[in-house]
């Protein structure tokens, strides 16, 4: 009996070991957090840069169609200011918009604006985002993805592909915190 008595006085931890394992927790905390919202993060811009680079893909297949029915974009640079917006909310797509001389011939653009709207909703379906894809070579040469539907404040223009003073600092992130997706994919550093 008098053994079982001092085995269930010992039973309880003392105040010393209690704060001793917490200052311990603490530290495994304050290590993992930072690391886990960095993967977090990291994870973010991979995903957007997946889905630029599928916005960019699609575009360009529907390109490549158009070129099958002898309707072609015209060549630039990658200092050129001649591109496609895509905007969409709540899965519902606005037509897209064709800015600057696009195409080689003069086309209807409405027409072709509805066409690629529909190639892109049944392809991509996503439900949300703004893209800006820029014209090179007759193809999307790069472009910008953001999972909003409202024009960002620092949207990039072509030239900006080839600046990496023009990117955050805080790779994949605008100024106001939107996660960004580029193809081909912009790191600064």
């Amino acid at each position: 009996m008098k053994k079982f008595a001092r085995l269930k006085a010992k039973s309880a931890f003392t105040l010393v070991e209690l704060v001793i394992v917490i200052a311990i927790i603490g530290v495994l905390a304050g290590i993992l957090i930072p690391v886990l919202v960095g993967t977090v993060r990291s994870a973010h811009v991979s995903s957007s840069n997946t889905t630029a680079n599928d916005v960019r893909n699609v575009v360009n297949g529907w390109l490549t169609t158009q070129c099958a029915k002898n309707v072609y974009a015209k060549v630039y640079d990658d200092e050129s200011a001649v591109y496609v917006k895509i905007v969409a909310d709540n899965g519902v797509y606005e037509d897209p918009e064709f800015v600057g001389d696009f195409w080689v011939h003069d086309e209807d653009e409405d027409a072709l604006s509805q066409d690629l709207k529909q190639y892109v909703e049944r392809t991509l379906g996503y439900k949300r985002m703004y893209s800006i894809g820029y014209l090179t070579d007759g193809r999307i040469g790069a472009l910008y993805f953001v999972e909003d539907a409202k024009e960002p404040e620092d949207a990039p223009t072509a030239a900006d592909f080839k600046r990496t003073d023009f990117w955050p600092s805080d790779n994949g992130y605008t100024k106001n915190g939107d996660v960004i997706g580029t193809s081909p994919i912009i790191t600064n550093g």
